[in-house]
């Protein structure tokens, strides 16, 4: 979004900061999405929505810790 140039100075990437606010408000979007649909059935199971349209499940709840929704980067199949 701003890159430097001996000759230019600061300049400033309209398309860069632009995609940046693009996938930061597509990132809040989703889990708020997530969020207001998440339940738990009778079963047991955790239930929700994505932000396609779509179900999802999982046996032990996706928000906390090593979940389905955690993205710490740690290879354990995360979002």
């Amino acid at each position: 979004m701003l890159n430097w140039n001996s000759q230019a100075g600061w300049q400033f990437s309209i398309f860069g900061a632009g995609l940046f606010a693009l996938v930061l408000v597509f990132t809040f979007y989703r889990n708020r999405v997530r969020r207001k649909s998440l339940r738990q059935r009778e079963d047991g199971i955790y239930v929700w929505i994505e932000w396609h349209g779509g179900e999802r499940t999982s046996l032990s709840d996706p928000s906390k810790p090593g979940g389905d929704w955690d993205s710490d980067g740690d290879g354990d199949g995360g979002d």
